[in-house]
């Protein structure tokens, strides 16, 4: 929910409710200049260690302008590189940008807010780059923030060099740069190009849109708030008539006392676990989003996503003809011929992009995951739900559902999505009972699988159902079987497989609804292969554009044309979006 932020002094803003969302759409379409929004200014000359001075009006502008300066222009959300003039002045969804010029900005350009997050605890923040305008000569733009009224230093949360293609760069921000920008009086958040351009030629025009930041109140101060109100409320019990002064309290007074002290923290302790449940799901939205943003990055750089596992260990029976088995293969305890075996995830091949490179090189690519076993079991906090755990917890028996039970480390809480088909085999009599399928499973043949496959790299060319409504990521379940029972529903079917670097269903999951092979479709089913996770009610998914979404657990997945299993494939030519989940 958008929470408006209203100005206490010029300039500031102070952030109010649960979130503040600016679209810029309040720019409107008028010739001339615009006003823009509370908190917000752009300023020229900023460097390091300064502000810089406020820039003159933000001008309406196409993106075929060439005038320098910053404008009020259409957001490159929801048209294409080639709108018309017409189309982009009649826009209603807006940005702010700029184009600089040796004079004017480069360097020095930078857009700024001010605001004020006093008692609020930041838990998620985003906002999109555009590039509008192609050009040759190419401007590097820092995310920084600064404290204080005029800050005159600046701690970097990102930068952007353009990519010299059109279009919107979705950039999160850390948990480190939210829990810095908590609490504060003043806040300058600025997106500034510092440094001179390079190349030569035209310049690019940039644009901000879509900030947004989710918050909590902090809950030391609702327990002020709401301790000082018990303590009124004492006081004036006290304050009635009596015939003479007297010392300390009646027993009646003090049960009265008790009582609304014990009615108070009733009230307190639902409000603070729903604070904190709130933001720890923010939080995990957050990770989800940047581990999207990962994959969206190796996309970018090989034109294909990764492969779902890579993979050579098979088994030919009656039931799995060609079937692949990476559990298997990354629980082998030796390779040979070297380099043969891996069983290794889509995880693995993304750590680059998720600033883990230094994991990703260590990896010995002549062995398996099992022979990896140090790299392997790296704690790796962006994979874990704040609301399910921070860790591997042997209380909980995790380790149970690790490549080899004696690790401490290295889980995930995050998958890709395999499709809406029959993916695993959950059959004890096999050589491990889930089994990665292929195509030659009867029931797995069509066009029901999403953007991870085995040994194959996915192009975005293939998603034909639009990559707004293929689910790529979501939330996994983690099940146990249960104690002392016998019947498949509750032992086999009930067993998860862990760890980010192992392939399959450790980090796969299906939407499929399949009663024929005990799926009973959606999430938090109990079913080893479908998704979930530890939120009340619902799950949060990636979809194969970036974008992150909370789908309830009570959405349509009554049979396998059902809205949720739709979603999960990627070229089946049926009607399915965001827009008909609840």
């Amino acid at each position: 929910m958008a929470i408006a932020a209203s100005p206490t002094a010029a300039g500031l803003l102070t952030l109010s409710g649960t979130s503040y969302v600016q679209s810029f759409d309040s720019l409107g379409t008028a010739s001339g200049s615009a006003t823009l929004p509370a908190g917000w200014d752009v300023r020229t000359g900023a460097t390091g260690t300064a502000l810089g001075t406020v820039g003159p009006s933000v001008i309406k502008q196409t993106w075929g302008d060439n005038a320098k300066g910053f404008i009020n222009t259409a957001s490159a959300t929801g048209l294409s590189s080639n709108a018309s003039t017409e189309s982009q002045r009649a826009s209603t969804n807006r940005a702010v940008g700029v184009r600089t010029a040796s004079d004017f900005g480069d360097p020095g350009a930078a857009f700024n807010l001010n605001f004020d997050s006093t008692r609020l605890t930041l838990t998620a923040g985003s906002i999109d780059l555009m590039l509008l305008d192609v050009e040759p000569r190419s401007v590097t733009w820092s995310l920084q923030y600064g404290l204080g009224t005029t800050p005159t230093s600046f701690t970097t949360i990102a930068t952007w060099a353009d990519p010299g293609v059109w279009g919107t760069t979705p950039i999160t921000f850390s948990s480190a740069a939210l829990t810095a920008m908590s609490n504060q009086p003043s806040v300058w958040f600025r997106v500034a190009a510092l440094s001179a351009s390079t190349s030569t030629g035209a310049r690019d025009t940039i644009a901000i849109d879509n900030f947004q930041i989710a918050f909590v109140p902090e809950p030391s101060a609702l327990a002020s708030a709401i301790a000082g109100g018990a303590c009124s409320v004492i006081l004036l019990a006290r304050r009635r008539p009596r015939p003479a002064p007297r010392r300390g309290f009646t027993l009646t007074e003090l049960l009265v006392a008790i009582a609304i002290i014990g009615l108070l923290v009733g009230l307190l302790l639902p409000a603070v676990q729903s604070a904190r449940e709130s933001a720890r799901r923010s939080h995990c939205q957050n990770n989800l989003k940047q581990v999207a943003l990962g994959v969206l990055g190796y996309e970018n750089a090989n034109s294909r996503f990764p492969p779902a596992a890579i993979v050579s260990e098979g088994f030919n029976t009656a039931t799995c003809a060609g079937c692949w088995n990476p559990w298997g293969e990354a629980q082998l305890t030796s390779v040979s011929p070297a380099g043969s075996k891996h069983g290794t995830s889509w995880i693995l091949e993304t750590l680059p992009f998720l600033d883990e490179t230094a994991v990703f090189n260590s990896w010995d690519r002549q062995t398996n995951v099992l022979g990896n076993a140090l790299i392997a079991q790296a704690d790796i906090r962006l994979l874990y739900c704040p609301t399910r755990r921070s860790g591997i917890r042997t209380g909980r028996d995790d380790h149970r559902n690790l490549v080899a039970t004696a690790w401490r480390g290295g889980g995930t809480d995050y998958g890709g999505c395999y499709g809406r088909l029959d993916g695993f085999l959950n059959a004890t009599s096999e050589d491990h009972r889930f089994a990665h399928r292929g195509t030659a499973i009867p029931g797995s043949v069509g066009r029901r699988e999403s953007v991870f496959l085995p040994n194959l790299g996915v192009a975005t060319g293939a998603i034909r159902d639009g990559l707004s409504n293929t689910i790529m990521l979501g939330e996994m379940q983690r099940l146990r079987p249960i104690t002392g029972a016998t019947s498949a529903a509750d032992t086999h079917n009930r067993t998860s497989h862990d760890g980010w670097a192992a392939g399959g269903v450790a980090t796969l999951f299906t939407t499929s609804t399949d009663p024929t092979h005990s799926n009973p479709g959606g999430m938090n089913n109990l079913f080893f292969e479908s998704p979930g996770s530890d939120h009340p009610g619902g799950a949060s998914f990636a979809m194969a554009d970036g974008s992150v979404h909370w789908l309830d657990e009570f959405i349509d997945a009554k049979d396998n044309n059902a809205v949720f299993p739709l979603l999960g494939s990627m070229r089946d030519g049926q009607s399915a979006s965001l827009a008909l989940a609840p």
